[in-house]
């Protein structure tokens, strides 16, 4: 006998990515906020031309957002190829852990090198790529959209509580 928390359903799948997103997300805001209340006061916002990592932050930052939108596109490529439901929602799951990953590493150095300089300025640019992390939430429409899903598998993902074959 099978137990019900193993079966994967669409509603089970949209939670438990919206869980991983969540943890991420929350790790980063969690951090944020240590930073800010660690050097209250202490910390300004620059933006010196002549500080390098001011100038190269950016560019990470930017290259983040572009290569995981890139990295993702081309993973959702390979899942739609994919037969049946359950592996194409698989792949979607690793290509949404890949790109948040992509966007949440950047995040994160941007909130060191404020803590490290005493600069604000890299938590504004931090703050940039953890808006855009917000904007990529996980939702129900959004990953049937970005699968294209069609047919069969669009019919057994609307079947919210089914089990997925």
């Amino acid at each position: 006998m099978r137990q019900s928390s193993q079966e994967l359903t669409p509603n089970k799948f949209v939670q438990t990515l919206t869980i991983i997103y969540m943890a991420l997300l929350s790790g980063l805001l969690f951090f944020v906020a240590i930073i800010f209340f660690q050097f209250d006061g202490g910390m300004t916002p620059t933006f010196d031309t002549s500080d390098t990592l001011l100038l190269v932050y950016p560019i990470i930052a930017i290259g983040a957002v572009l290569g995981s939108q890139t990295i993702f596109k081309k993973l959702l490529t390979a899942a739609e190829s994919k037969p049946g439901l359950k592996a194409k929602l698989a792949s979607y799951q690793t290509a949404s852990i890949i790109k948040f990953a992509i966007i949440e590493g950047p995040a994160f150095f941007g909130i060191i090198l404020s803590m490290i300089t005493g600069n604000t300025a890299f938590i504004a640019i931090a703050g940039v790529l953890i808006i855009y992390l917000l904007l990529q939430k996980p939702s129900r429409s959004k990953v049937e959209s970005e699968l294209n899903l069609r047919g069969d598998d669009r019919n057994q993902f609307n079947r919210f509580d089914e089990e997925i074959n």
